[in-house]
């Protein structure tokens, strides 16, 4: 018997693909808003300017014209999406939709679709929205299907005890496979932010992540540190395993066959990784690298990444070669917001 998916997967048309996600984000904020409001600011990297959560002051000054008791605000704010399947929309036509803003709020233009545009139209546009004085500040970001994923699963993941926010998170990635929303390039490159796990993943060239995360297929593996891609990888395989000094490694499920080769490598890591005080003995998922090379890919908008950002090389480089060392060079010379 097929699950039940709350979002309809019959039509593939543009208008049902932005019905689903709208009701993504509608079900999200009726969930909890501070988990739509926390969405929506990782999708954008915009702490500072967009609230759906009221605030609530006393004794706050009245432009110098004596003291209010108590004061609750929220900030207006407005967001319009373009929706398109997999290409890109004219610059005029998405330009033209700035007009349904008005001065006095946040305004927040996205473009939704399974590709980006590159680096060179998105400045064309945020030059083309600058010119609209009379409007203000417009913020606008080129969102693909996958973004959308991974915001919500790092959204999940951090919420684990909200029943009705995994079954969301569980839903939408189905949908957006299904409807082949997601990229199908043999040239994803997935960036994992690293944190103090950066030195292990370096040494043991591998990645190791919660086995109860789901992820899509992806061919390159970027290790992400200090606002930047620092190392890219081959996956070589990706492997669910379970360890203990007595019983050894239990390997549950694995990507390829495992060879003794990568089993010795993968206790070397588990072993030194669990010294260095990480819990990865059980319920881990963990990524093999080879063809390790060091790179420096570049984020230039403010802050860090939610923990992934996945990268198509197909649209950040002209042509995709078969050889790691020259996609690594290459990349140096590529930046990314």
């Amino acid at each position: 018997m097929a699950v039940l998916n709350q979002f309809q997967q019959y039509s593939q048309g543009e208008n049902t693909v932005t019905n689903n996600v709208l009701l993504m984000l509608s079900n999200l904020y009726e969930i909890n808003p501070k988990y739509y409001e926390d969405f929506i600011k990782g999708l954008t990297e915009d702490y500072d300017q967009y609230e759906v959560i009221p605030s609530f002051r006393q004794q706050i000054g009245n432009r110098g014209n004596g003291i209010i008791d108590g004061h609750i605000q929220i900030k207006a704010s407005k967001i319009i999406i373009e929706t398109k399947l997999h290409g890109l929309e004219w610059i005029n036509k998405l330009v033209k939709y700035s007009e349904s803003f008005d001065q006095n709020e946040y305004k927040l233009l996205l473009h939704l679709s399974s590709t980006k545009y590159p680096q060179i139209e998105i400045e064309k546009i945020e030059n083309r929205l600058s010119e609209l004085k009379d409007l203000g500040k417009i913020n606008f970001h080129s969102v693909t299907y996958q973004d959308l994923v991974d915001q919500l699963k790092e959204l999940a993941n951090n919420y684990q005890f909200e029943h009705y926010l995994q079954r969301l998170n569980e839903h939408f990635e189905n949908y957006c496979l299904g409807m082949g929303l997601m990229p199908r390039s043999n040239n994803v490159l997935r960036a994992m932010a690293c944190g103090q796990s950066y030195d292990l993943n370096i040494k043991h060239q591998f990645y190791f992540d919660l086995a109860s995360r789901g992820y899509s297929d992806f061919k390159y593996l970027g290790i992400y540190k200090w606002k930047s891609v620092r190392y890219i990888g081959l996956v070589e395989n990706m492997i669910q395993a379970d360890w203990d000094e007595v019983n050894g490694l239990n390997v549950i499920n694995s990507k390829h066959p495992i060879t003794k080769e990568q089993e010795q490598k993968l206790i070397e890591a588990i072993r030194e990784t669990i010294n260095e005080g990480w819990g990865v003995a059980k319920g881990h998922r963990f990524f093999l690298l080879s063809d390790f090379t060091r790179t420096d890919f570049k984020k230039t908008s403010p802050g860090g990444i939610f923990r992934v950002r996945f990268f198509n090389l197909e649209n950040v480089l002209n042509e995709v070669s078969t050889d790691i060392k020259l996609i690594a060079e290459q990349l140096k010379s590529k930046t990314w917001e």
